[in-house]
């Protein structure tokens, strides 16, 4: 670097961050550098958005949290797209001597939202059809027994009823995303627990308004098979021509399944007539 130019990709704010400024001391009007090191000043950056974006795609595979311990207050932000009707998205694990848990999960279509504050456990429905293959962002915010539930900017308010617990969600235990390990102890009111785990994407995870959870660095950490980085485009093989007879084309994960409810024909296409 030499007379009053400076290097294009020098990163004077990253400096000013960074590093330390050097420290002097004046002894009787001559100025010396300090030898004794300052203290230094250190920011953290957080992850770039694509590393918090992973796509689950086997139906049972899921990756794990570190603890996350909402007592009175918590939120819960998160993005998704999925044409699975069922699937767990997030659960805690069962902690020794408790009954708290929270869970969100897809059931026919519909997201849930489920708490127990060591008492019994409540269902509160966030929104439905949300299997339509499209990106939805939803918001859990509880204040208390306040909870504030958002699906796409549509907002609105419920109350968590204790009933035999405290207002205290104490968890205490690790929170799992698309699945659990433990599936033979998930509480009988989630009703996904019998199906696969969920099978489709999700990114810009949140708790309690922090950074967004690297999910790509938890899934190479954890090793675990049938994540992808990134979000992946959903299946489809619903073509115009995959049922025939007006039946209705259900596009899933394995493939599409041809509807013949309401017409005359049956058979994988609906192409044979029923009293054929």
């Amino acid at each position: 670097m030499t007379g009053n130019t400076l290097p294009g990709d020098l990163d004077l704010l990253n400096l000013i961050l960074v590093s330390p400024r050097p420290g002097y001391v004046i002894p009787n009007g001559t100025r010396r550098q300090r030898t004794s090191p300052p203290t230094t000043t250190t920011t953290r950056r957080p992850p770039p958005l694509e590393l918090g974006s992973v796509t689950f795609t086997s139906g049972r595979s899921y990756l794990q949290l570190p603890q996350w311990g909402p007592g009175r207050d918590g939120r819960v932000e998160f993005k998704f797209r999925t044409i699975q009707q069922h699937g767990i998205l997030m659960v805690t694990s069962p902690s020794p001597g408790r009954s708290d848990f929270f869970a969100v999960e897809l059931s026919d279509g519909n997201l849930y939202a489920l708490f127990n504050l060591g008492g019994h456990t409540q269902r509160f429905l966030i929104g439905t059809d949300v299997d339509d293959g499209r990106p939805h962002s939803v918001s859990i915010d509880r204040n208390g027994r306040t909870l504030w539930l958002a699906l796409d900017n549509q907002r609105h308010r419920d109350r968590l009823d204790p009933a035999g617990g405290d207002d205290s969600l104490d968890l205490g235990s690790t929170l799992y995303v698309g699945g659990t390990s433990n599936p033979d102890e998930l509480p009988w009111p989630l009703y996904a627990r019998r199906r696969d785990f969920y099978r489709g994407c999700v990114w810009d995870l949140r708790l309690d308004g922090g950074d967004i959870v690297p999910l790509q660095q938890l899934r190479r950490e954890q090793r675990m098979p049938g994540v992808s980085p990134g979000c992946s485009s959903m299946p489809e093989d619903c073509l115009a021509a995959s049922c025939q007879n007006e039946a209705i084309c259900l596009q899933q994960w394995s493939g599409h399944l041809c509807d013949c409810a309401l017409t005359a024909y049956t058979g994988l296409h609906c192409e044979r007539g029923r009293y054929q």
